[in-house]
């Protein structure tokens, strides 16, 4: 068994002893959520948090979690990182789920911990994770500049996402997010004629036909970063015809107002952000 020594100086202020007894308390009872994972040698079994991560324990399937996130990912198993890439996928059925069902997230599970494993999973920076980052829309950027961190190799998941008309609007966002930050960095990381014609064929897609509000916003900062004549007509479209913003299915003053001064903005140069 591990030993843990934890030793307290003399001091004679009562709010400070009651103050560091707290953090003691504290500090024991993650620890003694976390040993009982550990070998005798305190070094981390990573078969048995694998099994954890996967098991139907909750509460055992978060305490492997919070040994695991804190694992370099050099030191991680395949057996470790293929169980946090079907955690993820779990993750992410369960966000469907409360989209297609039109209800909070927090009534399926804790909306914080599956930002955690996304973000897990996306540093990890493992090519097999890419569908299921593909699929992530609760790890934000940090999930977004891993997928255009991978380039060409991650563009077929992306645009897949982005032009299936099965795709949530989140996701569609996301990938269109996705996408833009991989044109912007194409200097580092090139993409091919091939993908660079299906990114422009996805950004018309998604300017085109009724589209939710968020999306014709994100398609239109991919668009005229694409610098495309075709591409840009449509945004010019948007920017000088209301009509052209209701087609696409647009009905409140306020958000056609809002997407008009996107086009505009963007065709007047003003980059869009977030930023790569």
């Amino acid at each position: 068994m591990m030993t843990i020594t934890i030793t307290l100086h003399g001091n004679r202020n009562d709010a400070i002893m009651k103050k560091r007894s707290k953090n003691i308390m504290t500090a024991a009872v993650v620890l003694a959520m976390l040993l009982p994972m550990a070998s005798v040698q305190g070094q981390v079994d990573q078969r048995v948090l694998a099994q954890h991560l996967l098991g139907e324990n909750k509460q055992e399937r978060d305490k492997a979690f919070e040994i695991a996130r804190r694992i370099e990912k050099e030191s991680m198993n395949p057996e470790l990182r293929a169980a946090l890439v079907s955690l993820l996928e779990r993750m992410n059925g369960i966000v469907l789920q409360a989209a297609k069902q039109r209800k909070a997230l927090v009534n399926f599970e804790n909306p914080e911990f599956i930002a955690k494993v996304s973000r897990v999973v996306a540093e990890l920076g493992d090519p097999q994770a890419i569908p299921t980052l593909s699929q992530a829309i609760y790890g934000g950027l940090t999930v977004i500049r891993a997928l255009a961190a991978f380039g060409e190799q991650a563009a077929p998941s992306v645009l897949g996402v982005v032009t299936s008309p099965d795709s949530h609007y989140d996701l569609v966002n996301h990938g269109l997010i996705t996408l833009r930050f991989m044109v912007e960095t194409v200097g580092t990381r090139a993409l091919s004629t091939g993908t660079i014609a299906r990114t422009r064929s996805a950004a018309a897609q998604r300017m085109t036909g009724k589209q939710h509000f968020s999306t014709l916003l994100w398609a239109i900062d991919l668009a005229v970063i694409l610098n495309d004549e075709e591409l840009r007509k449509i945004v010019k479209a948007l920017a000088e015809d209301r009509n052209e913003v209701i087609a696409r299915g647009i009905k409140e003053e306020y958000d056609i107002q809002q997407i008009q001064k996107r086009a505009a903005d963007r065709l007047a140069g003003v980059p869009p952000l977030p930023r790569p």
